[in-house]
């Protein structure tokens, strides 16, 4: 999934209200991580009591201040001497200077915004993120991302030793784990998904993942298709696990069973991300974690954010993991969609998968079955307004399939775009939510 800039479009920045500059307003506060954050809002500040703002200049046109303390002043009005009078009008003057020099400064206050692009390594992929700030703000902005990716991987990473995710994996049955609020909520959320899918997403996976070789431990150059007694043994462990409110704790009722939030982890470092920097004022920007997306007020154009579908490549025979040839592996657009404040995730089979002896084994594991699954579903994309429920989302759908998968959109009012290989082409599945919101295919 890649994202598209609008067309150039004059910005148009809140709080202004067409009256003229008003002064920048800076912020020193003590962002809730383990860096100090020196920030400023975008926009247009609006002076209110109590703003913690360690400067302030006065907009042009503030009356002046009344006379100090201790001189005199008089009522009476003398008509003054041609002398004075042009002794006046020359004061007058500097004085006009003088006000013209400092109605500059205050406009200057406003220092015009940029666009802050960054990019780097997280959670076994890449984050992009796109932000209007005002200059020198750069490195707050990445310290701000990188503190909550980092909190998101360590809490939940299936590949770090230390994260929650993996100390909980090394449990024997009976033993339980009180779990910090940010990964209960995440726990929380994959579970209801569960249940709102039937089984089709389980954040419990885990280890069929593994024993097919998708997973952190299983992944190998030369994979192997686990028996079936094996399968037998490892789906009694699918959805073995206790959840306890109370204390936020999860309690292992079989020995081999396991968690895997990979699902839904990268959409929901994004929505963190996303609301960490509304938090600190940045209300336009973009965040994308491996191809989940969120968007927030509009592009540096002014215009809505443009995210794209990528269209699959066609499948071609290959004996290797992911896409057979340079030209499947080019990516072309399907779709792109106009939003200002959402997510779009998508999920698809189309570059993790293995062969051998001619069968072709999809990443995607339907839980259900404890098999990759072997549909025409190349892709499904979900917009929702939070990133991690369209992660979830998009993955239930791959596991349910064209037909199920469209139906359950549509029960469920899932705003779903599934791509569906027919043949030599693909065809475009998209739910009533999705046509609602974005309408047709041109």
């Amino acid at each position: 999934m890649r994202y598209v800039r609008g067309a150039s479009v004059a910005p148009v920045w809140r709080g202004s209200g067409g009256r003229g500059p008003r002064c920048r307003e800076r912020l020193v506060g003590e962002w809730t991580g383990e860096r100090s954050l020196h920030s400023a809002r975008s926009g247009w500040m609006s002076l209110e009591e109590g703003t913690p703002a360690v400067a302030r200049c006065e907009p042009p046109g503030t009356p002046p201040p009344g006379p100090a303390p201790g001189w005199r002043t008089s009522r009476r009005r003398v008509a003054p001497s041609p002398r004075e009078s042009s002794r006046s009008k020359r004061g007058w003057q500097r004085s006009w200077r003088v006000f013209a020099v400092l109605a500059g400064l205050a406009i200057g206050c406003a220092q015009a915004p940029e666009e802050v692009v960054l990019q780097g390594p997280t959670m076994g992929t890449y984050y992009r993120a796109r932000a209007i700030a005002e200059t020198g703000e750069r490195e707050a902005i990445r310290a701000l991302i990188e503190h909550r990716l980092d909190a998101v991987d360590r809490a939940m990473s299936t590949y770090r030793e230390d994260s929650e995710i993996s100390r909980f994996n090394l449990l024997a049955a009976s033993e339980s784990q009180v779990f910090s609020e940010e990964t209960w909520a995440v726990l929380g959320l994959a579970w209801q998904v569960r249940e709102e899918s039937r089984g089709a997403f389980d954040p419990t996976v885990g280890p069929l993942v593994d024993a097919w070789g998708f997973g952190a431990p299983g992944r190998s150059a030369e994979p192997t298709p686990p028996l079936d007694d094996q399968l037998a043994e490892l789906r009694r462990a699918i959805g073995a696990i206790k959840l306890d409110s109370e204390d936020r704790r999860v309690l292992k009722l079989e020995d081999g069973a396991a968690l895997d939030l990979s699902a839904i982890a990268k959409g929901w470092a994004v929505d963190s991300v996303s609301e960490a920097l509304l938090k600190a004022g940045y209300t336009n920007h973009l965040v994308e974690v491996g191809g989940e997306v969120r968007t927030a007020g509009h592009s540096p154009a002014g215009d809505p954010w443009r995210i794209a579908i990528e269209r699959p490549p066609a499948r071609v025979s290959d004996s290797g993991q992911g896409p057979a040839t340079e030209e499947a592996d080019q990516p072309n657009l399907q779709r792109i969609l106009p939003f200002t404040d959402g997510s779009l995730a998508t999920s698809g089979d189309y570059r993790n998968y293995w062969q051998r002896d001619g069968v072709r084994y999809s990443h995607t594991i339907d839980p259900r079955t404890g098999r990759p699954v072997e549909h025409a579903l190349a892709s499904a994309s979900v917009f929702h307004t939070s990133c991690a429920v369209a992660d979830a989302y998009a993955t239930a759908l791959m596991a349910l399939g064209p037909d199920d998968g469209l139906q359950w959109a549509d029960d469920k009012g899932i705003a779903a775009l599934l791509l569906v290989y027919r043949d030599d082409t693909l065809e475009e599945l998209p739910s009533r939510a999705f046509r609602d919101r974005f309408g047709a295919a041109d």
